[in-house]
């Protein structure tokens, strides 16, 4: 695979996807450079620099377009930053659309969400995981998941995000979406087939 990135820079951030068959076998396989951190971003790492999980020092914009005050935690259990997503849940970690509209740095939703099932125009989404890794000189910060078509027929993806998980103190669940990608080439998951994406963040010393 071709590798996109500024040889000045000392961050890499790309999208991976592929696509298996039913037995797992890797059928396709395509990476491209991420152009997608949106303000929610920005604006969730500058409320995480503050000193306590109450301090509610900027606004990011949750799923339903309603601005919530973060950090604002009530209790220390409280969900702050969570990606990880058991089965089933898309109201956070990766998700897949059929968006085809390019980014925004205000997009707080993806264009078009495909939802968790196994009806017609649902995937099935696994788990949501995270990983980090240390390599000589580089460190990477992964957030992955697979989603399986389980609808009997076809189904294209043409877009992926990342959605970050709290909740507040005043008792809200809020989803806030961080990440959004459109992908160069929309990906049909046919029938028994599962669609993999792969936000991968480098640090390089």
């Amino acid at each position: 695979m071709q590798m996109w990135f500024n040889p000045f820079s000392s961050v890499r951030v790309w999208l991976e996807v592929r696509l298996y068959s039913r037995r797992g076998k890797l059928i396709f396989e395509h990476r491209q450079p991420v152009r997608s951190f949106l303000a929610n971003w920005t604006k969730a790492i500058y409320g995480l620099s503050y000193n306590v999980p109450r301090d509610r020092v900027v606004k990011v914009v949750i799923s339903t377009g309603v601005e919530r005050d973060y950090p604002n935690l009530g209790y220390v259990t409280d969900r702050l930053f969570m990606i990880r997503a058991p089965a089933g849940d898309v109201s956070r970690g990766i998700v897949f659309g059929r968006g085809t509209t390019a980014p925004s740095i205000d997009d707080y939703n993806l264009e078009s969400l495909i939802p968790h099932g196994t009806a017609s125009d649902q995937l099935y989404y696994n788990t949501s995981d995270t990983a980090y890794e240390i390599e000589s000189d580089r460190g990477r910060l992964i957030a992955y998941r697979t989603a399986t078509n389980k609808s009997g027929g076809d189904i294209t993806v043409s877009e992926i995000g990342l959605y970050y998980y709290w909740k507040d103190a005043d008792g809200n669940e809020n989803s806030v979406l961080i990440l959004r990608d459109v992908l160069d080439t929309a990906i049909v998951v046919a029938n028994t087939q599962s669609i993999e994406g792969r936000y991968i963040i480098e640090f390089l010393l």
